[in-house]
């Protein structure tokens, strides 16, 4: 992934805490009606969340103590930082969860995809990667064929130097969201209407091409695809941060999108940041559907200082927070794919007041980090920053962000983003 993180890793008990509370939020959201998922939903009834989308599918609550294993197995040293050998058997890792959960091959009768080097001659391309592929079909025959697609990429860096990079938040995080995701939607007592499909993407670091393989190559129409889903480091936070943030990119261009995502509710102590997708350009494996125009959404907690280092490795994770993304994520993907009707491309996005909220929170946060002696900013990030907080706070006050203001506003973004993390 290429873009830059929030969210401070908290003490035991802390963070004890924190998954009960997570817990008990979505078991109050789920009823009755849900009682079969139990299992997976230890935790006390807690506060009521926002309307849901969708009545009748369950929410998905996940657990961190089911998403660790997989990142701590995907950023282990058998798997050499998930390139070479160590891709291979992070691919045979991702296909057998996806059989072991009852999901159907996505190419064919094969979970898997080769990825070919095109820059050899035709006929004498070696396999040089895999994008891994699976399928849960749709309940409704008029509305089947429509796909949700949930795609992370799984490869890393491999060994450079002489050393391993783990790749635990780059992308073991998102990876182990999606096979949780995987997991429990096969358990469901109600299939969504739509069918959702979930591929791990190879070959992301090595511009996309993975991802564009899939695009180019793809195992349905791409028409069919009415929405794409994809997360990139959501296991930490932006800077290190004291945060509870997640970003999310790419709903301006589905129409409703914001409102959608809005009726889906946050589990307790978890925030969502809105941000345009140009605030940070094309920096993971959205890039070919958003080319497409195919509506997507884009999770990320952001880039920190073990980014792309031997240093990201899986006792750096804050599961708690993990969790609370893959839930969030996972509800939002099933209620979608259950929706009568899904969000069209927009042409045409209006500047939003969430982006103005998102920078206020986090200039906010950093220039109480500088005064309480936990970072030195330059004079020259204090003062851009400093800047942002005062006219995104008087934006908010008046509750409107103006196209040059935008403008302003992503300049600034964009600054802070290299200078500061």
């Amino acid at each position: 992934m290429k873009m830059r993180s929030a969210v401070p890793n908290s003490g035991g008990v802390v963070k004890s805490l924190r998954t009960l509370v997570v817990a008990a939020f979505w078991l109050v959201f789920v009823g009755a009606a849900c009682l079969s998922l139990a299992a997976d939903r230890p935790g006390k009834p807690g506060r009521p969340p926002a309307p849901p989308l969708v009545q009748r599918i369950c929410p998905l609550v996940i657990t961190p103590d089911r998403v660790r294993p997989h990142v701590e197995y995907l950023a282990s040293s058998a798997l050499a930082g998930r390139d070479g050998v160590g891709a291979e058997k992070a691919a045979e890792y991702i296909t057998r969860a996806f059989r072991e959960s009852g999901l159907s091959p996505l190419f064919g009768q094969s979970y898997s995809q080769p990825i070919p080097d095109s820059g050899e001659p035709e006929g004498k391309q070696p396999v040089i990667g895999r994008n891994i592929g699976a399928i849960w079909p749709g309940s409704d025959p008029q509305m089947k064929h429509e796909v949700i697609l949930l795609g992370v990429h799984y490869d890393h860096l491999g060994i450079r130097r002489g050393q391993i990079h783990p790749g635990a938040d780059d992308n073991a995080s998102g990876v182990a969201m999606m096979l949780e995701t995987a997991r429990l939607v096969s358990k469901l007592p109600v299939k969504p209407r739509r069918s959702i499909a979930f591929v791990g993407f190879d070959m992301e670091e090595e511009l996309l091409y993975g991802s564009r393989w899939f695009a180019a190559h793809p195992p349905f129409p791409m028409s069919d695809i009415k929405l794409m889903v994809t997360a990139d480091l959501i296991g930490r936070s932006l800077g290190d941060l004291p945060l509870p943030l997640v970003f999310l990119f790419g709903a301006e261009y589905g129409v409703g999108m914001e409102e959608m995502v809005a009726r889906v509710g946050v589990p307790t102590g978890l925030e969502v940041g809105r941000l345009g997708v140009d605030f940070i350009g094309t920096r993971s494996d959205y890039g070919p559907f958003r080319d497409q125009r195919i509506p997507f959404l884009f999770f990320s907690t952001g880039e920190h200082p073990d980014y792309h280092t031997p240093r990201d490795t899986a006792d750096r994770i804050d599961y708690d927070k993990l969790a609370g993304i893959s839930s969030l994520m996972s509800t939002l993907i099933l209620q979608v794919a259950d929706a009568p009707a899904c969000p069209a491309w927009n042409t045409s996005p209006q500047p939003d007041l969430e982006e103005a909220r998102t920078m206020e929170r986090i200039t906010d946060v950093m220039l109480a980090e500088e005064a309480a002696g936990h970072r030195k900013l330059s004079s020259t990030v204090r003062f851009v920053a400093s800047q942002t907080l005062s006219k995104t706070r008087y934006m908010r006050e008046r509750g409107v962000l103006t196209a040059e203001e935008r403008v302003w506003l992503r300049r600034s973004a964009q600054f802070l983003l290299i200078s500061a993390f």
